[in-house]
């Protein structure tokens, strides 16, 4: 089709929206999202006119509004996400009858469910007959017993970055480059804390200092409560 041909059709075209408008002058009315995203300037010389000012304003305010609404969608679509996760790991944790089944569980679930790339359960020797032959569950190397004594003696779960010898003492991975560790205790106010639980993961901003520990803590709770209904036999 040569460019005349279609410049000819375009104008057709153009001539047929105006006489449909002209026919319909109520057609923006109905249809005011239409108008709304529409240009309509003013001859105002170099100025800008305050019609126009007033149109942009209410335009990025749509748009604002627009962007909330679809962050508050996607937050409620994560929450509904996490909210099944948990009660996923819940009913499994449930269904453990030994302190190895629950071992499986919490790492096996956390990694798929949490997109987590480690985790680590470490606890503080009991003298519980069923802690014989899981000595990777008691022995702490002195980087990592700083961050556990630490967070164990807060009763609450701490996010970030820790040093590198830290999370290779923790972890036994050099890659990990972010964590959340979290006090296997049943409340703030607890007087026993059994250890902690470390999920790691290979994204620097996966745990940060300013994160939320909402889960984090709710988690620690809930396996304090399964693990010790085990170390406590």
């Amino acid at each position: 089709m040569s460019s005349q041909n279609h410049d000819t059709r375009d104008a057709e075209f153009e001539h047929d929206i105006v006489r449909y408008l002209r026919d319909h002058p109520a057609f923006f009315e109905a249809h005011q999202d239409v108008l709304a995203g529409m240009i309509l300037s003013h001859e105002s010389g170099t100025a800008v006119s305050l019609i126009e000012r007033q149109v942009q304003i209410l335009r990025e305010q749509k748009e604002e509004q627009k962007r909330k609404l679809q962050s508050l969608i996607s937050t409620a679509h994560n929450n509904e996400k996490l909210n099944n996760n948990v009660n996923g790991l819940i009913l499994a944790l449930l269904d453990a009858s030994s302190l190895d089944d629950v071992l499986n569980v919490i790492e096996q679930r956390i990694r798929a469910d949490f997109e987590a790339d480690a985790v680590v359960v470490k606890l503080l020797a009991s003298g519980s007959d069923l802690l014989e032959g899981h000595e990777e569950l008691t022995s702490w190397q002195q980087p990592a017993l700083v961050i556990g004594e630490k967070v164990m003696s807060a009763r609450q779960p701490v996010c970030g970055s820790f040093k590198t010898e830290q999370m290779q003492a923790l972890f036994d991975d050099a890659d990990i480059l972010s964590a959340g560790i979290v006090p296997l205790a049943e409340d703030e106010k607890s007087k026993n804390c059994y250890g902690i639980i470390a999920i790691g993961s290979y994204d620097p901003q996966r745990f940060r200092s300013d994160m939320g520990t909402l889960f984090l803590s709710l988690l620690g709770q809930v396996l304090t409560r399964i693990l010790k209904r085990h170390l406590e036999k």
